[in-house]
């Protein structure tokens, strides 16, 4: 056998040995577990970032951040801005960092020119309701309006009206009512 096969044979030996002697002392299952767990964390931190795109040079999305924040009253302790990028830290009511970064990008359609990325990151793991109020008065200071909920359409009943029941040709039993709380005793009408 040749010298190079033969080094080659004894590591794969040697880490042969080394994992089942793992195996035997259980850390295996431990090391497996903290790798798992890791990925998990990874997982949320990953996610706890929020991203808008704002068809607005950076210098306007930049002071249009500003004066959102201070419309929040979110005070601003730190902001950076240059190369095209910029970088502003704020915390909640509950001392949570708040990180906004932006980032001037091209657009993927040649007409709209520019975009500015707006990323938000509230804490470790992020808070979208806050990343959303953010995104919202930030959309109000630029002059682009805010999504909201569809109107129904005409005809349609108003919202928490009833609907009316249509027959089907077959009885169902009443569906049983809740009890009441305790305490609490009906009154009939």
């Amino acid at each position: 056998m040749p010298e190079a096969e033969r080094k080659h044979s004894g590591r794969l030996l040697y880490a042969l040995v080394a994992v089942l002697a793992l195996a035997q002392a259980g850390c295996l299952l431990a090391l497996a577990g903290a790798a798992g767990g890791a990925a998990a964390t990874g997982y949320f931190y990953c996610k706890g970032r929020l991203y808008r795109d704002y068809p607005n040079c950076l210098p306007d999305v930049y002071r249009a951040v500003q004066a959102a924040l201070l419309d929040l009253h979110l005070p601003i302790f730190t902001e950076e801005a240059k190369d095209g990028k910029a970088f502003l830290v704020t915390k909640t009511t509950n001392g949570k960092k708040v990180r906004i970064y932006l980032n001037c990008l091209s657009s993927p359609i040649p007409a709209d020119g520019t975009i500015t990325r707006m990323a938000i990151r509230v804490g470790a793991f992020g808070d979208e309701s806050v990343c959303v109020r953010i995104f919202e008065q930030t959309a109000l200071r630029l002059g682009h309006p805010v999504p909201v909920a569809p109107a129904p359409p005409p005809g349609a009943p108003p919202v928490g009206a009833p609907v009316p029941l249509q027959q089907t040709g077959f009885q169902t039993n009443e569906p049983k009512v809740a009890p009441a709380p305790a305490g609490k005793e009906k009154t009939p009408n």
